[in-house]
């Protein structure tokens, strides 16, 4: 059941290996991917938290990434791009990154805590 909700495309990466680029002379990391398929991006709750951040009230709420029992080698640091939304089309390259990685047992699904990493 939790799978018939996961509508969402996304592909999630983790740095990998350096490898010396002759051309830019520079060190370059290629991108492993640890996670390619169906997601979910769902807000948790509806309810925000108030937090302060200097001089400034800030309301947050959290987001999080549902994936199928079959994403287990994702954790934290790792970046989370949502290639399609059927539902939301605008979501497509936004990208996230895992903050927290999964806990719990005798789930119906993966469920990450991440952060927006894009520029919207």
């Amino acid at each position: 059941m939790a799978e018939s909700r996961m509508l969402d495309e996304c592909t999630i990466t983790r740095p990998g290996e350096k490898a010396w680029d002759e051309e830019l002379g520079e060190w370059i990391t290629t991108q492993v991917v640890v996670y390619s398929g169906r997601c979910r991006i769902k807000h948790p709750s509806t309810v925000a938290r108030d937090v302060e951040a200097g001089s400034q009230l800030l309301a947050v709420s959290f987001t999080e990434i549902h994936l199928p029992l079959t994403g287990s080698s994702v954790r934290a640091d790792d970046t989370v791009t949502v290639d399609a939304s059927p539902t939301r089309v605008e979501q497509a390259g936004r990208q996230f990154i895992v903050t927290a990685p999964f806990d719990g047992s005798q789930s119906t699904a993966l469920r990450f805590r991440v952060e927006a990493f894009d520029e919207r």
